[in-house]
């Protein structure tokens, strides 16, 4: 895909670090973005700094670790502005950083395992099967 104007990108982890520069990156572009977060309030901040550029852009919280709000998020995305071209699964979480991994408790192993492996997961099966059956161009990242 050379040509993202008019298409429509979803980006999961977009209210922050590279999520953001990625779903400003494809704003740029022409896209329009959906940016997906957990975090409301920073979500609401990137949504604004993007219209504020001109970019068409909303914003839909969104946890990954649920394959219900991923699915939402498709729903949104599709309501708001049609077929869904681009998804960027981009969602992330790091454990502690001020331990040793060995000392980690099962929790966070739990927490990154959801949010990096089935985050990843649910976008495929909810985003996947409308971005083959509308038959435009697509892409995915993750």
């Amino acid at each position: 895909m050379k040509d993202f104007r008019n298409k429509t990108a979803v980006v999961t982890g977009a209210a922050s670090g590279i999520g953001n520069a990625i779903a400003n990156s494809l704003a740029r572009e022409g896209a329009r973005i959906v940016l997906a977060d957990v975090e409301q309030n920073a979500l609401d901040e990137a949504v604004a700094v993007l219209r504020a550029q001109g970019s068409e852009a909303i914003g839909v919280r969104t946890d990954v670790t649920s394959f219900e709000s991923v699915q939402a998020l498709e729903r949104a995305a599709i309501a708001a502005y049609g077929n869904v071209h681009i998804l960027v699964s981009n969602a992330g979480v790091g454990a502690h950083e001020d331990i040793p991994v060995w000392e980690l408790p099962l929790n966070d192993w739990r927490w990154c395992m959801a949010v990096n492996v089935w985050g990843i997961i649910h976008g495929i099966k909810a985003f996947v099967p409308g971005m083959i059956a509308h038959g435009e161009e697509g892409h995915v990242v993750h």
